[in-house]
């Protein structure tokens, strides 16, 4: 990994952080809440300045952030109404998911998406498809067999084994034949053609219902996974990624603009749902209790929540270390 990759890799994770708190840094003022510092990392303090009786700090540790409110008096967390109360503790997971909207949308419209028709961008030197086919080029058929998406030109050309295969192309309005024998990649150990999908551009408006659409399979999908995770259908060593996983697969992403949009998107969406999940010392936690408070019309004791919010932060603890020595195995299995 390169040093550039891994700091870009921490920084998107600081700053998803540090929108996530002033998602409830926002709805703090917005209620009257007294919030009495916004930082960005953790540890000891590096930077500092105070406005309007809030302190505003910068702390070494780079992928953390966190707000401090007031809790005693008139302007406490404690003096709001359950409403005011609930948005408080929503916002951090609503900044996430406007900034993943907004992200995704930005990318659609300025660099384009991949759809579903197999489309010819960027051709690879000294592979087979360099002297066969040509940009914008449309693979329909291989070997007869309709292509509708990428899933399926990747089963055609796992058939052929290598050897020659029939395309049926569209260029230029016109269909046409072409043969060509796929490659098989050494790193992936698939057979490819060698090129890259083409992208297209949308407006705004179809970007960003894209980008809706995207989100929400991508949440049900992490709801699904987590689940399965739940009831032992699924394997937490191969899905679960910490911070140091995270920030290892950052090289991936780092190369171009859109890749590191779509990255920081992602941690944020990631983001998100990891904290709307229904466990004490998470935002999602907090929610569920302020729905016990409306259900019997009354506070739950402080006591209770308490030792609540420890049980969450030992959960919390123990999903850390997990995930840590999960990447680090990851990591030094290669």
């Amino acid at each position: 990994m390169e040093i550039i990759s891994i700091l870009l890799g921490i920084l998107a994770i600081g700053v998803i952080a540090l929108i996530h708190e002033v998602g409830h840094y926002f709805f703090a003022r917005r209620a009257g809440i007294k919030v009495l510092e916004l930082s960005l990392g953790a540890g000891p303090v590096i930077l500092s300045f105070e406005k309007n009786g809030t302190k505003y700090t910068i702390r070494p540790i780079p992928f953390l952030a966190f707000v401090r409110l007031e809790e005693e008096g008139e302007e406490s967390v404690g003096k709001a109404s359950i409403f005011q109360r609930f948005l408080l503790y929503i916002g951090g997971v609503f900044f996430n998911l406007m900034t993943a909207i907004i992200l995704i949308t930005l990318i659609g419209v300025f660099s384009g998406i991949y759809t579903d028709k197999v489309i010819v961008g960027d051709l690879i030197e000294d592979k087979p498809a360099y002297s066969i086919l040509k940009r914008n080029d449309q693979i329909i058929e291989v070997n007869k067999a309709q292509i509708d998406d990428f899933v399926a030109l990747e089963e055609e050309l796992t058939k052929s084994k290598g050897s020659e295969v029939e395309l049926t192309v569209i260029r230029a309005e016109k269909e046409i034949k072409l043969n060509i024998v796929p490659e098989l990649d050494q790193e992936s150990d698939r057979y490819v053609l060698g090129f890259f999908f083409a992208k297209e551009k949308l407006d705004i408006f179809s970007s960003f219902g894209n980008a809706l659409n995207m989100i929400w399979i991508t949440v049900s999908q992490t709801f699904i996974l987590l689940g399965n995770l739940f009831i032992g259908q699924a394997n937490p060593t191969e899905n679960l990624v910490g911070i140091i996983g995270i920030v290892a697969i950052s090289s991936d992403f780092t190369t171009k603009i859109a890749d590191y949009m779509f990255f920081i998107a992602a941690i944020s969406i990631g983001m998100a749902v990891i904290n709307i999940l229904p466990i004490p010392a998470l935002d999602g936690g907090k929610i569920v209790l302020l729905g016990v408070e409306k259900a019997i019309g009354r506070k739950i004791s402080e006591k209770l929540e308490y030792r609540l919010t420890i049980v969450g932060f030992g959960l919390l603890i123990i999903l850390m270390v997990f995930t840590t020595i999960n990447d680090i195995l990851r990591l030094v299995g290669g």
